[in-house]
This record gives C-alpha cells, sequence and structure tokens, in this order.
C-alpha cells in the first residue's frame, strides 16, 4: 500500500497485490503530480522517508522529471524518523484504531482501505 496525506487533508492511497518498486512508486508520484497541478496549479511538496524505492538510481531520473514537469519536488526526513511522517501516524491509527480485527480478503482491504481514504476527514479523522 502506498499513501500520500496532503495539506488539504486528502488521503491518496494505493493498493498494489505485487511488491511496490520504483516504477510503481513514480507512476502513484505522478498521478499525484498531475492531480495536484490540475486542481490548484501550485508547486507540491513531497515528504518521504529513506525506503530505498525513494533513493533509488532510478528514481533519480523520475525525480527530474516531476520537477521539470510538474514543479514537484521531493524531500527526505532524517533515517529512523518516523515521527515526523504524518502518513506512519495514519498508517498506525488505521491499523489499529480503525480497523477491525478479523481476517479480510485482498479485495476486502482494497475496499476497507477505500473506504477509509475516500471518507478520511469526515468519518475518520485524524489530528497533528
Amino acid at each position: 500500500m502506498m499513501g500520500c496525506l496532503l495539506s488539504t487533508n486528502q488521503l491518496i492511497t494505493s493498493c498494489l497485490e505485487e511488491s511496490v518498486c520504483s516504477t510503481w512508486f513514480y507512476a502513484y508520484l505522478l498521478g499525484i503530480a498531475q492531480r495536484v497541478k490540475q486542481a490548484y496549479d501550485i508547486p507540491l511538496i513531497l515528504i518521504l522517508d529513506n525506503a530505498s524505492i525513494h533513493r533509488s538510481k532510478k528514481m533519480k531520473a523520475f525525480r527530474e522529471l516531476l520537477e521539470s514537469e510538474y514543479s514537484t519536488r521531493l524531500y527526505f526526513i532524517p533515517a529512523y524518523s518516523p515521527e515526523l511522517n504524518r502518513i506512519e501516524m495514519v498508517w498506525k491509527q488505521m491499523k489499529y484504531h480503525w480497523r477491525d480485527f478479523k481476517v479480510m480478503s485482498a479485495d476486502q482491504i482494497k475496499d476497507w482501505v477505500y473506504d477509509i481514504s475516500s471518507q478520511f476527514g469526515v468519518k475518520y479523522m485524524f489530528n497533528f
């Protein structure tokens, strides 16, 4: 699962049934950048942790494309600082407070994530 929490209080998620690689991650970021540019036409700053897919050689070229085409800049938080990463706090809330503790199929998980994403800020609240 990939997720982005915008300053507009929108939670944008994507669920994959395979390992996330730099190419998938770039496609996800590209979708977010296009969405923000279309809706707000402002530069986008994304704060990332230091996961290997965020820092890969392939992502370096992708970062340059994101910056030149969509005015999107990526900034990295210090290593071992999950408390600075807002999406980590959202994942924790989802797993331990908003989830029914039951076995779910892949489709049920996708539906559950979609429900939270679409109702984030209305039904599912989180204060920082």
